[in-house]
């Protein structure tokens, strides 16, 4: 609970964005005004309220201190020497967000992933960076494209709506197109076009892609608090349930992975999704206690799936 109160406030701090460039901060002419304040009287002299709140304002110079620390870290070069100020936003699995960029586009960003973007676009391009899923609503902008870069592939449009999928550990990288088109460039092969209700799906393992028609909110539908699965393989179904709530489901007897399954899930927990699949499906499964590793963070809990 404390954790994801803890994210909550991080990635409001983080989408609220800078008030201001560390140019423009001067620490000392800071540290002067609040001393000066202080040094008026003597403790003994003031009001018990006055004297604390100097005592607070004592407190409070090293935690602006520090924050000013932290915004000036996150600032990385450009090219001309100057410095842009990276704001990056994450989401605890189990969970989903929604934000606006500067540029007005709007963000939902999936279970456990990551997403980081200038404060302020500058002319040119509109380049973010992606770990994980994402849906964007982009605003029409024709001469700053809107780039979205992964680790394997690169999203560029200028007014569209699209899904990214782009988990480090999965094999398997994908962009389903909802509005308008955009262009899809994976490696040093020439960019390819998709259009609404197309997927392009690139196998990391095999290094080749597909495109393919699809039910495109199929695969968006995360972003209103669901899952949605439409006659797919129960190893998919098992997989975006481990995405979902970071959790491990191990099949035990692989020939159920082939069995083919139907189901909107919208708000269940872990549990009452496993209990549905139970019903619905012919498995039966198993929880095991989550253990330690040698560096004493817990791993993930872990589930096992036999065939009933």
């Amino acid at each position: 609970m404390h954790t994801k109160k803890r994210q909550q406030l991080q990635n409001i701090w983080d989408v609220a964005g800078a008030p201001f460039g560390p140019e423009d901060i001067d620490m000392e002419k800071a540290y002067e005004r609040v001393m000066s304040r202080v040094k008026g009287r003597k403790w003994y002299q003031s009001p018990p309220a006055l004297y604390l709140q100097r005592a607070a304002a004592i407190l409070l110079l090293p935690l602006t201190l520090g924050l000013i620390y932290l915004l000036v870290n996150r600032s990385g070069k450009e090219s001309g020497g100057g410095q842009i100020v990276y704001m990056e936003v994450t989401t605890p699995f189990g969970m989903h967000s929604r934000m606006n960029l500067p540029d007005g586009s709007a963000v939902w960003l999936n279970a456990g992933s990551m997403l980081k973007y200038p404060a302020v676009f500058t002319p040119g391009a509109r380049r973010i960076y992606l770990s994980g899923e994402a849906y964007f609503k982009v605003e029409s902008d024709v001469d700053n494209p809107f780039i979205v870069e992964t680790e394997n592939l690169t999203v560029e449009a200028t007014g569209t709506a699209f899904n990214v999928e782009a988990y480090v550990a999965d094999s398997m990288t994908s962009v389903t197109m909802v509005e308008g088109k955009a262009t899809v460039g994976i490696g040093i092969a020439r960019p390819l076009s998709i259009k609404p209700g197309e997927r392009i799906e690139y196998n990391l393992s095999k290094g080749d892609y597909e495109i393919k028609l699809t039910d495109a909110y199929k695969w968006y539908a995360w972003k209103d608090g669901k899952i949605v699965f439409r006659d797919d393989p129960l190893e998919y179904v098992f997989k975006k349930i481990g995405q979902t709530f970071n959790v491990e489901i191990i099949m035990k007897d692989t020939s159920i992975g082939r069995h083919p399954y139907r189901a909107t899930f919208e708000g269940e927990s872990l549990d009452e999704i496993l209990r549905l699949l139970r019903m619905t499906a012919p498995i039966r499964y198993k929880y095991f206690d989550r253990k330690k590793n040698t560096d004493e963070h817990y791993m993930k809990q872990r589930i096992e799936v036999y065939r009933d």
